[in-house]
């Protein structure tokens, strides 16, 4: 745990080097230095985010499925018609179905005696786009780093 708060205070150092930078862009050049002030920008919210992954044990919060207190081993995907719960072949078979729709106010999941909540598991974060330049818009996103399927998940 310690080498991961040595990690955290390191990336804290890189975030608040990443936002000085862009000030300093800011203050040499206003509007000129605008790519710089913006990966500034965004190389700092990166840095703090995992840093923050990193204090709490490179672990953290997300969205479970839920029988009861045991999870479910199923995995978040997006489809054509939106997000859903991809259920294991084992637990597809148990359920009588590959899919689950994601939500508090889903019909199927309380048919099937299933629950959402939050859980912490192994994360990190990265940046990610929908587009190019700088009109894309990006944000800090943060993923599962361990099972898939939601094993090594603690329950919140």
């Amino acid at each position: 745990m310690t080498d991961f708060i040595a990690e955290a205070k390191a990336l804290e150092a890189k975030a608040r080097d990443a936002f000085q930078r862009a000030h300093d862009s800011f203050e040499r050049s206003d509007t000129d230095g605008c790519v710089t002030q913006w990966a500034s920008e965004w190389t700092g919210h990166l840095a703090q985010r995992q840093a923050s992954i990193l204090r709490d044990g490179k672990r953290d919060s997300f969205r479970g499925l839920f029988e009861g207190d045991r999870r479910v081993a199923a995995r978040l995907i997006t489809t054509q018609f939106g997000t859903s719960w991809l259920l294991r072949d084992d637990e597809a078979e148990k359920f009588g179905r590959t899919f689950i729709p994601q939500g508090d106010r889903s019909r199927v999941q309380k048919a099937l005696g299933l629950h959402e909540a939050r859980e912490h598991a192994p994360a990190w974060a990265k940046l990610e786009s929908n587009g190019r330049g700088l009109g894309a818009n990006v944000w800090v996103q943060t993923f599962r780093t361990g099972c898939k399927w939601g094993s090594d998940a603690v329950k919140e």
